[in-house]
């Protein structure tokens, strides 16, 4: 299986998005630092959110010093948020490209003929 275009290049953009967001919140202040690198790893961060609601857990299911609770350890799970969105996304394209295509085709034949009479 190959793996898909639109989500190879929604993970390329995701990685730069963490990269920045990552080096910004290093050298920022305290305050800002926390809110950029919560803003790095947004995609795992609203889906294990939402996860956690549904379990009825108010916080997340390990202690805030473990390992698991750091930014590098949600890079991976925002990475593959992000390939499954570009992945819709890429498919909802094609679909609308096949649904829509042929119509397009025959509006410009339209198009050209009435506006080349000689």
């Amino acid at each position: 299986m190959r793996p898909n275009k639109g989500g190879l290049i929604a993970s390329a953009l995701y990685t730069v998005h963490f990269l920045v967001f990552s080096c910004l919140s290093y050298f920022a202040g305290l305050k800002s630092s926390v809110l950029l690198a919560e803003m790095a790893v947004l995609p795992a961060g609203m889906i294990l959110g939402w996860l956690w609601s549904a379990l009825g857990l108010h916080d997340p299911p390990f202690d805030i010093d473990s390992w698991m609770n750091s930014y590098l350890s949600y890079f991976p799970v925002s990475l593959l948020v992000s390939y499954l969105f570009g992945w819709m996304l890429h498919s909802l394209w094609r679909l609308a490209v096949r649904r829509i295509g042929p119509g397009l085709d025959r509006i410009d034949a339209r198009l050209i003929k009435r506006l080349h009479r000689d």
